[in-house]
């Protein structure tokens, strides 16, 4: 997978997640209940933005997209959320048998987010040649 194709997939992503998001505002306004409003907030944030700072980091830094690193984040953060916002939902709606499923979804997000320190952070051999932004050391 190219870089460029890694930095789409999230950007796919995260404009799936907006929708479901935005779609769940909507339901909630129209019934006239925001019981879910915290699962909804945590969908955009984690669905749409994080998701897309990722894409653009991957994007920005196509050297740094290389490797199953980034796929692997991808991977971690969109299951995560995907289920994370049902199980939030379930949740807060008075199903406590949801809670270890919110607790799991949340601990796949949270690898993601240390698997994008570690593609930050990590060593890029010839960085420059590929064109990758490379922070001053």
């Amino acid at each position: 997978m190219m870089a460029n194709s890694v930095s789409n997939l999230f950007f796919k992503t995260a404009i799936a997640m907006l929708v479901v998001g935005m779609g769940a505002g909507i339901g909630m306004s129209v019934m006239g209940d925001h019981t879910i409003y915290s699962a909804h907030a945590h969908l955009n944030l984690l669905g749409f933005v994080v998701t897309a700072v990722y894409g653009t980091y991957f994007g920005l830094n196509p050297a740094r997209a290389e490797g199953l690193l980034p796929k692997a984040v991808w991977a971690f953060h969109t299951l995560g959320t995907a289920v994370m916002f049902p199980a939030l939902s379930l949740l807060l709606l008075g199903h406590g048998a949801a809670e270890p499923v919110v607790a799991l979804s949340s601990i796949a997000v949270f690898v993601a987010a240390l698997g994008f320190m570690a593609a930050v952070f990590r060593p890029v051999r010839n960085a420059a040649r590929r064109g990758a932004l490379v922070a001053a050391e």
